[in-house]
């Protein structure tokens, strides 16, 4: 008897928008590349899923202005995953929350620690900052309390603050349709205006 494997290969596209005006400039930047895969093939990688740690690092430069950092991911179909071939005609399509990030720096800032399920762009996740209750109040990187720099400055003169590392998890279960799906993980910086 045989038994064939299917499985589900997702593909993560990422988008860096930065914003900048004559007086304030805020720039997001990245080495590393702008396309992460995640391919099951086992049992064991659908149910205990799969972890990428430091897929990506992200400078942010903020001269001369407050900054906020959010993020979401982009589809054609909100809360789903764009699905490029199907392998199967079993299971569903599946659902964005599905991947899971977390935003790390050296001076432990973000907003939300640990991992946490990635939304739809149109309701994004604050990492530094609050875009709907702007402007914050300004956090320096030394206070005690570990809410979130949000004050002018740059990864190079204060990588602990301004450089995050990102990791990201999937787990999907086995109830998910097989096949290969994309999405796009936007990562927006802002002046906190």
């Amino acid at each position: 008897m045989r038994m064939r494997a299917s499985f589900i290969i997702l593909l993560l596209s990422f988008i860096f928008n930065s914003w900048h005006s004559s007086a304030q400039t805020v720039a997001l930047l990245s080495k590393t590349s702008p396309n992460v895969d995640f391919t099951f093939n086992t049992i064991n990688e659908y149910v205990n899923g799969i972890t990428l740690s430091n897929v990506l690092a992200l400078n942010v430069d903020a001269e001369l202005t407050q900054w906020d950092l959010y993020v979401g991911a982009t589809t054609s179909i909100a809360g789903e995953w764009d699905a490029t071939t199907y392998y199967s005609n079993n299971g569903e399509a599946p659902d964005l929350n599905m991947i899971e990030i977390r935003f790390r720096n050296q001076s432990n800032t973000p907003l939300t620690s640990g991992f946490f399920p990635l939304t739809d762009i149109a309701t994004p996740t604050d990492i530094i900052g609050d875009r709907l209750n702007a402007p914050d109040a300004a956090i320096s990187c030394d206070d005690v309390t570990p809410v979130g720099t949000n004050m002018a400055g740059d990864y190079l003169s204060r990588p602990g603050c301004y450089k995050f590392n990102v990791d990201l998890r999937i787990t999907p279960g086995l109830s998910y349709r097989a096949g290969l799906y994309t999405l796009r993980i936007d990562f927006i910086l802002a002046p906190d205006l």
